[in-house]
């Protein structure tokens, strides 16, 4: 006969061991709990209640909070795209240096306004759409 004939004997034959209950230090204040523990077995935690913490904020009122925190940023960069940028009325002649771009210029002009919107004007009053040759005479915006 094989071996796997007589496993379900050989299994009822095996006596289960037994064991002395194991006593467990737990934090002051809380009793000890005496529970007999099989070694190997899995434990078992007790499951915990999935009760809310607190009060849950509805549906209506997270779309309400997103819809008033789109709408100011919304609105806000409308206010910032609806002003133009500032650009010194005074105006100079100058040379361009060797190597200097439109870019460079602007910022060497009109350091505190902005770079593209100076480079659109000195286009506008000089006539130009490409670039420009080292020693060319140009109108400019200027601030200091």
């Amino acid at each position: 006969m094989s071996a796997t004939t007589h496993k379900p004997e050989v299994e009822a034959l095996v006596p289960v061991p037994r064991t002395r209950p194991v006593v467990r230090r737990v934090a002051p204040g809380r009793p000890p709990t005496r529970r007999a523990r099989v070694a190997g077995a899995p434990r078992v935690l007790a499951r915990r209640s999935c009760a809310p913490q607190g009060p849950r904020l509805s549906l209506v009122w997270v779309l309400a909070v997103a819809s008033v925190a789109c709408a100011a940023v919304l609105g806000l960069g409308a206010l910032a795209s609806s002003t133009a940028p500032v650009v010194p009325s005074t105006t100079k002649v100058v040379r361009v240096l060797p190597g200097e771009s439109l870019w460079e210029l602007a910022g060497r002009v009109a350091p505190s306004a902005d770079p593209s919107a100076v480079v659109e004007r000195i286009e506008e009053l000089n006539g130009i759409d490409g670039g420009v040759e080292p020693g060319q005479p140009l109108t400019v915006p200027f601030s200091r």
